[in-house]
């Protein structure tokens, strides 16, 4: 008799477990009771979902972070649309040659009606004279400096290469077709190699150069941070201030973009007269305003 209510009492006590792991699991039939193995596979099942909930759960707002985080670098390394450098309609430019004067802009078409009114009564973009060289233009855009050359796998590069290109084309889009460096192929030169090319100033000339760099402002000279017309701070700083920058290495950026363009070689200037400033003038991004001309011995 014993035996048969110990026999019961264990169905009993295994009926329950069975009851209580169909309502913790909840798709677990009357079978678990024959197969002990599905219970503990049910019950690892569950841990597991359990965990991977309380993961997302605790962690995903970090992972959106993360997820954000790693977009920004992306967005930063985003390059601008907007050009180095460029050049206002407004701005002077002016090309003196022994022949022709050809000028436009504000400052350029004054100076060219100066010399006509002296000269000619023809129309001032083109005007023909007897007058010294001299070619005067405005470029847009923050100077910058010639970094030195580099070695690297034991070829050596100039690191200012695409700069000093962008400053070339924005320089010859002003200039006429016909002061355009043109390269004669002709045997009779170096042996049957190509001649220099032929260029506004040639190599006999001596040039004088005056070069004004406006240095781009930061934010922080403007009201609010935000860079405009008549927005700059009453204690920003003036014209004259010592910005980074030193101005023999801004000189040789320009001097070294115009070779082949303007004159054959830069040791063809003789006198050079450098300034920097601050821009002070509507946006104050910065801009180079250029003047050479030639020399002759009856200035000295």
């Amino acid at each position: 008799m014993t035996r048969h209510v110990s026999v019961h009492r264990v169905v009993l006590i295994l009926l329950i477990h069975v009851s209580s792991v169909q309502t913790s699991c909840g798709f677990i039939g009357i079978t678990a009771a024959k197969k002990p193995g599905i219970i503990r596979q049910a019950l690892l099942r569950r841990a597991t979902v359990d965990d991977e909930d309380k993961d997302d759960g605790v962690n995903g707002g970090d992972n959106d972070g993360e997820s954000k985080k790693k977009r920004k670098p992306t967005a930063r390394r985003h390059k601008s649309t907007e050009p180095s450098y460029w050049h206002d309609e407004d701005d002077p430019f002016l090309v003196v040659t022994r022949e022709h004067v050809h000028a436009t802009g504000g400052g350029g078409k004054e100076m060219a009606e100066e010399r006509h009114n002296e000269h000619s009564k023809q129309p001032t973009n083109e005007v023909y004279l007897d007058n010294r060289k001299i070619i005067k233009f405005t470029i847009r855009g923050n100077p910058r400096v010639l970094i030195r050359h580099r070695t690297a796998r034991g070829f050596m590069y100039n690191p200012s290469r695409a700069s000093q290109d962008q400053f070339r084309d924005c320089l010859l889009k002003l200039l006429p077709r016909r002061y355009h460096p043109t390269i004669i192929d002709d045997e009779c030169f170096d042996g049957g190699g190509a001649s220099s090319p032929v260029v506004l100033f040639s190599q006999e000339e001596f040039l004088k150069m005056s070069l004004v760099f406006r240095m781009k402002r930061p934010k922080s000279h403007f009201v609010g941070n935000k860079p405009g017309p008549g927005r700059l701070k009453p204690a920003a700083p003036g014209k004259l201030h010592s910005s980074r920058g030193d101005v023999d290495n801004l000189a040789k950026f320009v001097m070294d973009s115009l070779n082949g363009l303007v004159y054959s070689d830069d040791r063809q200037v003789i006198s050079l007269n450098a300034i920097k400033v601050l821009d002070s003038e509507e946006m104050c991004q910065g801009a180079t305003e250029v003047e050479i001309s030639v020399l002759t011995e009856e200035d000295f």
